[in-house]
């Protein structure tokens, strides 16, 4: 046999085999995706011809032994080999020269030898026999664990792949879990056996002294399964995808042990054995080829080696490497280009072609050492040139190079004197200048400072907190300060030809700055002049708010989502519906801040987007155009989804989005082809090869040629043959039946980066593509191309809607996701309440002449931008997703929803808890039908999800970093018509699945346990279900009466145009008085009772805002508003704005501890301390209530109060 071994050379494939054919071999290699070709290389050929590096390991110091090898790895992530010995020194060597490039003793001497090394992204760990050891790539130790109870361990395995935990185990009973970021032991296991090896798949894979292997589940670390693969101990095992080999000992019955002639095969998923391969010099070392998943690669302790597919075991390669010793240890390279033979001879040997010698596919650069540049010495006289001192070569911009936009303060302002000194300036009677009285303004030696505060490398400055503005009495909304002006000068800026090499300002990532009224007190109109409505970014999965605001100016989804939502579908965690409601905000907002807190919340609850990595709440590591484009493809598929489960599997959205094709699979082996349907959601551009096309004679493919190659994609994997009965690899091909009206596309550049140098040609990027398909061709036009087909039949002409981009800001500040849409505005933005709806210039109603308007959308920053910069490409601005869009629904802009309004939610019992709860309060069906004009009265409570972030400054300021978040928890709806006046049809508790912090039970009246399905006594239903019922009534037209409605709207996430408002918070406010009174109090002064003195009842406070919105109108009828008004503030300034009974009870806690006694009028002000203020637009009684308020039918005190409105309160 060993005459018919024959040579592996390394050309510029990955292996050479050689078919034994009737005794004759024919010389084949195996390329990257694993075909077979054959080779024109002869097959008898020295090692020196494929051998590229063979190293001796140096002694540690002089006059001392070399150490003996006893593990090797190649890293993962650069171009190094790492070594440990058996005194627990790790050393590390470069790339195919070997050059040494770190070493260090990681373990003590008392150790032994280094077990096993694991890899990461920053850090290198190894394993001895009683510590474990942690360092970066430079042997920097980061931490070192040894406790007393490990003794002997051998083996450590990752418990997920990209989990920051690892599990260390041996021969001992306990495995220790220790997370790697930490460096500490978090838990301690008890083992099930002596484990010697481990690998991870989809279990961990664990080898116990005895022969067998152990499959632990990563998460509980059970053994799921236990099988015997060898009769003594394990000697080598390999991992990949589904399966696992193993070779190791067996004991003969005179007791030598002796290596398998065999290497044993399990299917991990299916739990199964599998037929062993046959080996007969005796199996040493086993490992499957990195990028082949059923290839291996066997080897014997003498350097025999068979390149097998163990999926067809019957045709091996069967390979020979000559060396003067036996073989200790075996390792293939992740690039699958090198591996590494360690002999007993201390010598490591790479195997590999000289000109692919590559250890991982795309290695990280490894840091070296700065070299020391010696400068040359030099005279410095009258006589030498300067320029003979060169300058150094540079790509990026120097810091020299400034441009005319830029601001800057020059020096100190001078000192501004003041008029009370100049008006009083007499001569010095000491004779040098003149003299004035101190006017004592200021204390000794201070001085006002005068130079602009630093913005602290923001572009521009941030506009001042509204509170601020409304303390500032030299604040003028026309005029800014000079900061103030020069900051939006730079906000205007366009781009330039001196600016395209930075970040222009209203491209940074913005930050919302939260004042006492938390979000409510930023100054959103600085941002966004425009009417298009701006989204905040403050909530999680924010990321989205571009991909949103693109769907949105989309016209076929548009009326698509607006459609369904108008419909009965009454599905929790419906995303469509929750798109319906966005895009109705937006809509009725006109260029308002808005937030899609509803619809992330929807979307963030979805366990498929958990799984995929794109909610932020599971701290991602992908990038952002990553996460996008993955976010792009679910949210589509998620959509059509919810659209077939509503309309019954015939889904609308199917046709608008999802493009057909015929994917055809031809085996390579065999060449059998089979045939399926194949839909897809999201279309990602293929780039032809750049050295393939030409690139030297300057020709750049079209995005028509893109586009094409993209629907058209062709490509090369592995499945399953049905005629071979196995595993082979196929050659896919898909061809087109038809498009869909709206083309989602993904630019794929966060795969292939070095592409975009081909978006780099100026309009590169068409307005319109066309695309005909015909007998089974497909062709994509553009430009000149497109003219003699436009009108013709089967062509189907698209047009931009609009793009995302990925927008790599200044210094110091993370990447984030802008989006420019083709948009409309010829009106001025304050006349934008004359607009029937939000449009841009495609999802326009008419015609317009100039159609192509662009606008950018920074989350809430909006505003109009050239054609040219929205589709120009730059170093700092990367494409991430197109929408295109079929040229005839240019202006299809369809309302119709609004005729075909699904109501029954608001006639039936929608509770999730039907047999617990009371019915639930409804309309009658057939008699109250509301409609534009009806008044209804509500009020909501809400409970606390987070706490706010404070933040204390170093001179002692509080800054809030994120506000309170609340849940709807509760909302109340009566009735303001007829006989029924006061009873409410809505009063619905919300359920809610995250984690609540605080029912704040005083002020919201729920307690604990009223929002959970198994204890709730109320009527409970999802959010959607509450939301929707508000919805319905908003659009149907009715004017809401409430308290605070502006704060209870912004939690609930729903914009309601002022006209269909009316707040007695703004009913009765005082001319020029910011202070706004609270519920109980106008309870008091207008009704004479007492509200809220419990906890709160949201059907009570709706009820009482109702009565005082009709007292309201008594005094309007009568014209004494304001005079009713002024009066009303007089008395509430008596006791200190707040109800006679909480000023009476601080006043007597006051004078229980001996402080002051009570008293009358405008002495009792000191009793509370201060004034008390309520929050802006903040509902006084924001509460919710436990039981249902029985109804109260009349009102207190009779019909004629008008005389009475004042007198003192109840006792």
């Amino acid at each position: 046999m060993d005459s018919d071994w024959q040579e592996v050379l390394f050309p510029s494939s990955d292996f050479i085999v050689f078919e034994n054919h009737k005794g004759q071999f024919t010389p084949y290699y195996l390329n990257k995706s694993g075909l077979c070709h054959h080779c024109p290389f002869t097959p008898r050929l020295t090692s020196t011809q494929y051998k590229v590096r063979r190293i001796q390991l140096s002694p540690p110091n002089l006059n001392q032994y070399a150490h003996i090898i006893a593990t090797i790895a190649f890293d993962t992530h650069q171009e190094l080999l790492w070594v440990g010995d058996d005194y627990g020194r790790v050393s590390s060597y470069y790339a195919l020269q070997l050059e040494k490039y770190t070493s260090l003793q990681a373990h003590p001497v008392s150790e032994g030898h280094v077990e096993q090394f694991l890899f990461n992204e920053k850090s290198v760990i190894s394993l001895a026999s009683r510590s474990v050891h942690l360092m970066n790539r430079r042997c920097l130790t980061q931490w070192h664990i040894e406790e007393n109870a490990m003794k002997k361990l051998c083996c450590m395995s990752f418990l997920r792949k990209d989990s920051q935990l690892i599990l260390i185990a041996g021969c001992q009973r306990t495995m220790y879990k220790i997370d790697v970021e930490k460096g500490q032991v978090v838990e301690e296991i008890p083992a099930n056996a002596d484990y010697t090896m481990m690998r991870l798949s989809r279990y961990i894979c664990a080898a116990t002294s005895t022969g067998s292997v152990d499959f632990l589940d990563p998460g509980t670390l059970k053994v799921i399964k236990t099988w015997q693969a060898h009769s003594s101990k394990i000697n080598s095992m390999d991992v990949k995808t589904d399966y696992l080999l193993t070779c190791g000992w067996t004991t003969k019955s005179y007791g030598t042990p002796q290596l398998e002639r065999i290497v044993t095969v399990f299917d991990i998923k299916n739990l199964e054995v599998l037929a062993p391969i046959s080996f007969p010099a005796g199996a040493a070392f086993v490992q499957i080829h990195p990028r082949m998943s059923t290839t291996t690669l066997i080897a014997s302790q003498h350097g025999q080696l068979h390149l097998v597919d163990f999926m067809n075991a019957d045709n091996a390669a069967m390979l020979h490497v000559q060396l003067m010793s036996i073989v200790t240890s075996m390792m293939i390279s992740p690039s699958g280009n090198v591996w590494a033979i360690v002999d007993q001879d201390n010598a490591i040997h790479l195997w590999g072609s000289p000109e692919k010698v590559q250890f991982t596919e795309a290695p990280n650069p490894t840091e070296f050492a700065d070299e020391v540049l010696h400068s040359r010495p030099m005279g410095v006289d009258d006589n030498l040139p300067l320029n003979i001192i060169g300058m150094p070569f540079y790509r990026e911009r120097l810091l020299s190079a400034w441009g005319n936009e830029r601001f800057f303060e020059l020096g100190r302002p001078p000192a501004v004197i003041d008029p009370d000194i100049l008006k009083n300036l007499r001569p010095n009677p000491g004779g040098i200048g003149q003299i004035a009285p101190n006017p004592r303004k200021a204390l000794r030696n201070q001085v006002e400072e005068t130079k602009a505060a630093d913005t602290k490398g923001t572009a521009f400055a941030a506009p001042k907190l509204l509170s601020e503005k409304a303390r500032d009495p030299k604040s003028d909304p026309s005029s800014g300060s000079p900061i103030s002006r020069a900051a939006e000068a730079l906000l205007d800026t366009a781009l330039s030809d001196n600016t395209k090499a930075e970040v222009p300002n209203y491209y940074v990532n913005l930050n919302i700055k939260f004042g006492n009224f938390g979000i409510l007190d930023f100054d959103f109109k600085y941002y966004n002049k425009t009417r298009y409505s701006g989204l905040a970014n403050n909530v999680m999965n924010s990321y989205l708010n571009s991909l949103l605001q693109l769907l949105r100016f989309t016209p076929v989804f548009r009326n698509n989502a607006l459609h369904h939502v108008a419909g009965d579908c009454a599905q929790d965690c419906c995303l469509l519906c929750e798109i319906g409601f966005f895009c109705d905000m937006l809509e009725k907002s006109h260029g308002k801040w808005c937030q899609a807190t509803n619809l992330l919340l929807a979307y963030r609850s979805l366990p498929e987007a958990a799984q995929l990595h794109i909610v932020e709440e599971t701290y991602p590591r992908n990038t952002l155009d990553v996460r996008i484009s993955v976010a792009n493809r679910f949210l589509l598929q998620q959509i059509c989804r919810d659209s077939r489960r509503a309309d019954l599997y015939d889904s609308t959205l199917d046709q608008t989005f999802v493009t057909n094709g015929l994917l055809t699979l031809r085996c390579l082996n065999c060449n059998h082809e089979t045939f399926r349907h194949d839909a897809s959601h999201v279309t990602t551009l293929t780039y032809p090869d750049l050295d393939t096309i030409g690139r030297s004679r300057g020709h750049v493919p079209k995005f028509s040629d893109v586009l094409s190659l993209g629907f058209q994609n062709e490509s090369q994997t592995r499945g399953w043959c049905q005629r071979c009965r196995r595993y082979a690899p196929l050659a896919s091909r898909r061809t087109i039946t038809d498009v869909s009206p709206v083309l989602m596309i993904n630019t794929g550049l966060d795969k292939s980066p070095k592409n975009k140098q081909i978006w780099a040609k100026p309009r590169w990027l068409p307005q319109e593509i066309g695309i005909t398909i015909e007998g089974g061709n497909m062709r994509v036009l553009e430009g000149d191309n497109l003219h003699p087909f436009r009108y013709h039949r089967s062509t189907v002409v698209f047009e931009l809607v609009g793009l995302v981009a990925d927008v790599t800001s200044a210094d110091r500040q993370k990447s984030h996701l802008v989006s420019f849409v083709n948009g409309m505005l010829d009106e001025p933005w304050f006349e934008r309440s004359k607009l029937t709806t939000t449009l841009v210039a495609i999802s326009e109603r008419s015609p317009r002449d100039d159609a192509n308007q662009w606008h950018l959308f920074n989350d809430f920053l909006v505003r109009k931008v050239e054609q040219d910069e929205a589709l120009e490409v730059t170093p700092w601005k990367t494409p991430v997703i197109l929408t295109y869009q079929v040229r005839n629904a240019r202006h299809n802009i369809d309302d119709s929803w609004k005729d075909s309004l699904d109501l029954s939610c608001l006639y039936y019992n929608g509770s999730l808890n039907i047999f617990n709860s009371p019915e639930a309060f409804t309309l009658k069906p057939g008699i109250e039908v509301p409609g534009p004009g009806t008044h209804v009265a509500i009020d909501a409570e809400m409970v606390t999800l987070i706490r706010e972030e404070i933040e204390i400054t170093a001179d002692g300021t509080r800054v809030m970093v994120n506000p309170t978040r609340h849940g709807l928890g509760r909302v109340s709806v009566v009735r303001a018509w007829g006989e029924e006046e006061g009873i409410p049809f809505i009063d619905d508790y919300i359920t809610i699945n995250e984690p609540i912090v605080d029912y704040v039970t005083q002020y919201s009246g729920i307690e604990e346990g009223d929002l959970d399905p198994r204890r709730s006594k109320h009527a409970l239903v999802s959010l959607k279900m509450a939301y929707k019922k508000l919805w319905l009534l908003l659009n149907l037209g009715c004017i809401f009466v409430g308290h605070g409605l502006r704060k209870d709207f912004l939690e609930i996430n729903m914009h309601v145009p002022k006209e269909q408002i009316i707040d007695t918070v703004d009913l009765f406010l005082q001319r020029d008085n910011p202070r706004r009174l609270k519920l109980a109090m106008l309870a008091e002064l207008l009704l004479r009772e007492e509200v809220q003195t419990g906890n709160h009842d949201s059907i009570e406070d709706a009820r009482t805002a109702l009565r005082i919105w009709r007292k309201y109108q008594e005094f309007d009828d009568a014209g004494i508003v304001e005079q009713m008004i002024n009066k009303m503030y007089r008395e509430a300034r008596k006791t200190n704005w707040v109800p006679r009974r909480e000023y009476e009870a601080a006043a007597v806690a006051e004078k229980q501890k001996g402080k002051i006694g009570v008293g009358e009028g405008s002495g009792d002000l000191a009793l509370l301390g201060g004034r008390v203020t309520p929050e802006v637009g903040m509902t006084a009684g924001g509460g919710i209530s436990g039981g249902v308020t029985p109804v109260r039918r009349g009102r207190p005190g009779g019909d004629d109060e008008g005389s009475g409105y004042f007198e003192s309160g109840l006792k």
